[in-house]
């Protein structure tokens, strides 16, 4: 149902954004019978203030967000702002403050029933006039919402950190300087780290030693324009600051500490719309206002923000894989979950129904009341309440929400399945798709990859006109497109910027639009920088030469594995290359180093260069796909290394085995190699390598199925 909001608008949209303000008194807390514009007008001299923001401003849940808000949307079960509740009530607050727009109704709702069970005061404040954040900023300035230091956080960040470190430096370093308006955390994490939205980075230039942020650029997938290509700062900032840091290893997490001076600043600027692009822009290039942020960088700890369904899904995988710790599936933050954690990142609720000869993998979690039938396959998945899954289904890193009915013979990958939504019997649900609430795909029905389907009728006054060539004949929901006059933010970027922050989207098309982009654009720069281009004619055997003079260097000097892996992700970052590239470079790299006839403690035996530079090679290895990839380039260097395939083997065998024992390689990342029809083509030499694998593959295969008739055992003993 749209919101009544929605309806006066005279428009479908999920323009979406809330405010929470916080603040944790240090003075006894009024009586409950005050009311709420009471407790706003109230003295808050040693109060502490936050505030918790949310901007939606974007179309990237789009149909799901025009049926509710995107912070209601289930993250593991769980719907995404409870996580950030969490977050707040660990760090102390009290009282919360939800400023919120579209679907208002229904958060307000989720609000109510939230605060039943919680210690915190959350009140809801309905605006249905704002359009962007700066203008929520203006709007709180006016109504004077705020008279103390407040923190500022939006609404998709899902964190495990404290705050207490951040809040006494921010107080210390105002108290010693008042033009020191706000501190910002950030992340460290590297360029290509699960956690940092695609396409959606930033550039800081630091000051370690004031912990001043200098200069803040945002930096876009693909830079389409010469100006998105260069960053340009002020000279004057080498004259206060002799020694600066320009990073890109830094994920802003939107959590910031600010001033009660930053409302106002909004307001005397108008044009200022969005947090970090304008504000914070604004103040660093601004001469006349005279005031400076600051940063506060972590490490150990987890914050990532849930604002694409690229990011969805990276931040499902980490609660899964238990980065969130304590907020993971089993610490049942809702009072109604009773989830129990079992081995392989497994999570189902108790009162789950699983057929004897159902397969769930590793990394699932299973909701209260869910059915999975017979020789059905779940892996890399979550899958909600009430839901009914029929025989053969397979369902792979897919999202399954409430109420949802899947019959038999049906396969969904890499997806999000609504609530109430229906797949009739042998539908595929390909990769990247948002099926919205509701839908129902005909029998046999395939909907082809980044389909987006809904209920909702393309005009509201008028009755759903379902597709059959999408949906099936049976079916009932239409293919979701945007409007051409939408007056999204984004209007401005390149559409690709958009597509990268997909769920699922292919980064080897990313590579290579990337390299097509670059050739578009060399002619802006032939006059002005001809011979950089006769630098890089050739990017790849540039490339080539650098990692080989690197290993060659690391090799003869002995340097630490560290400093070898710092040297090349410098370089990977320098080229623009990807971890794949890295791999098919490093590991014929080391390889080549091995000498079949050295004696042992000559350091060149298999053994010891695997011992010494293995790790090296798991630096550049991160989740499945990276695994087996780094298998199939395993398999062709050692079969390149020699003519003769029995040294091959010498190299290829021990080499496998390291990959395993040291678990630079899983057991299910040797399996899906060895069984791939890749790994079957290529050289003669490459298909002996491959049948020298197969005990080890028996081995495995023996070991999984013994763990599997366990797991068998263990469930009839629990039923």
């Amino acid at each position: 149902m749209m919101t009544e909001a929605l309806k006066q608008a005279g428009d479908v949209t999920d323009i979406e954004w809330e405010i929470i303000v916080l603040h944790t008194p240090t003075k006894p807390v009024q009586s409950k019978k005050s009311t709420l514009m009471e407790k706003l007008q109230q003295t808050r001299d040693d109060e502490e203030e936050e505030e918790y923001y949310r901007n939606y401003f974007d179309e990237r849940f789009r149909p799901i967000t025009l049926e509710t808000a995107r912070c209601l949307l289930p993250l593991c079960n769980v719907p995404l702002i409870s996580y950030t509740f969490e977050f707040l009530a660990v760090a102390g607050v009290q009282e919360i403050f939800v400023f919120c727009c579209s679907h208002s109704d229904k958060v307000k709702a989720f609000v109510k029933q939230y605060g039943k069970s919680s210690n915190m005061k959350i009140h809801t404040i309905v605006s249905q006039e704002c359009m962007s954040v700066g203008d929520a900023m203006r709007e709180l300035d006016a109504k004077q919402l705020i008279d103390t230091d407040f923190i500022l956080v939006t609404g998709d960040v899902v964190s495990n950190m404290k705050l207490d470190k951040v809040l006494d430096e921010h107080r210390a370093r105002r108290q010693a300087d008042k033009s020191a308006i706000m501190t910002m955390v950030l992340k460290k994490a590297s360029p290509q780290h699960r956690s940092r939205a695609v396409g959606d980075g930033s550039l800081f230039v630091l000051d370690q030693a004031s912990k001043e942020c200098l200069h803040y650029q945002p930096v876009k997938a693909f830079k389409s324009t010469r100006r998105d290509r260069r960053m340009t700062m002020d000279m004057e900032i080498f004259d206060k600051h002799p020694e600066v840091q320009v990073r890109n290893d830094l994920i802003d997490c939107q959590i910031d500490i600010c001033s009660v001076e930053v409302p106002a600043l909004f307001t005397e600027n108008f044009d200022y719309q969005d947090i970090r692009a304008d504000f914070v822009h604004g103040i660093l290039t601004s001469d006349l206002l005279g005031k400076t942020i600051h940063f506060h960088e972590v490490s150990d700890v987890y914050a990532a923000r849930v604002r694409s369904t690229q990011m969805y899904d990276a931040v499902s995988k980490d609660i899964i894989s238990r980065w969130t710790f304590p907020m993971v599936p089993d610490s049942n933050l809702q009072a109604e979950d009773c989830y129990e954690y079992r081995r392989g990142l497994v999570y189902k609720e108790k009162s789950v129904v699983l057929s004897r000869t159902c397969v769930v993998e590793e990394k699932v979690v299973i909701g209260a009341n869910t059915q999975i039938s017979e020789k059905s396959v779940l892996s890399n998945c979550v899958i909600g309440k009430n839901c009914v899954i029929g025989s053969n289904v397979k369902i792979d890193n897919a999202y399954i929400w409430d109420n949802v009915r899947i019959m038999d013979n049906c396969v969904v990958q890499h997806s999000i399945i609504a609530n109430g939504a229906v797949l009739e019997h042998d539908v595929t649900i390909n990769k990247g798709c948002l099926i919205s609430f509701n839908v129902t795909v005909g029998a046999n029905a395939t909907v082809p990859a980044y389909s987006r389907l809904t209920a909702l009728p393309e005009d509201e006054d008028e009755e759903l006109v379902s597709e059959p060539s999408i949906v099936g004949a049976t079916g009932r929901g239409r293919s979701y497109k945007e409007a051409e006059d939408s007056d999204d933010e984004d209007e401005e970027v390149d559409p690709k910027n958009k597509g990268v922050n997909r769920l699922a989207y292919d980064m080897t098309a990313l590579k290579l639009e990337e390299a097509k982009a670059r050739e578009d654009s060399a002619s802006e720069f032939e006059s002005e920088a001809s011979d950089i281009e006769e630098e890089e004619a050739n990017p790849a055997e540039e490339l080539d030469r650098e990692i080989a003079q690197t290993l060659d260097r690391a090799f003869k000097e002995k340097h630490d594995v560290d400093i070898a892996a710092l040297e090349l992700n410098t370089l990977r970052m320098a080229s623009n290359s990807n971890f794949h590239e890295m791999r098919k470079r490093i590991i014929p790299g080391v390889l080549k180093h091995i000498d079949l006839a050295a004696a042992p403690g000559s350091g060149k035996t298999v053994k010891e260069i695997l011992a010494r530079w293995g790790p090296l090679i798991g630096r550049m290895i991160h989740d499945e796909a990276d695994q087996v990839d780094g298998l199939f380039i395993l398999q062709r260097a050692c079969a390149g290394l020699y003519e003769d395939s029995t040294k091959s083997q010498k190299v290829f065998a021990p080499a496998l085995r390291y990959f395993y024992d040291e678990d630079i390689t899983e057991e299910d990342a040797i399996l899906s190699w060895y069984h791939s029809e890749k790994s079957q083509q290529g050289t003669e030499i490459e298909k002996k390598l491959r049948e020298v694998a197969t005990p080890m593959i028996e081995f495995l295969e023996q070991s999984e199925s013994e763990e599997e008739d366990d797991d068998e055992d263990e469930d009839e003993d629990s039923e």
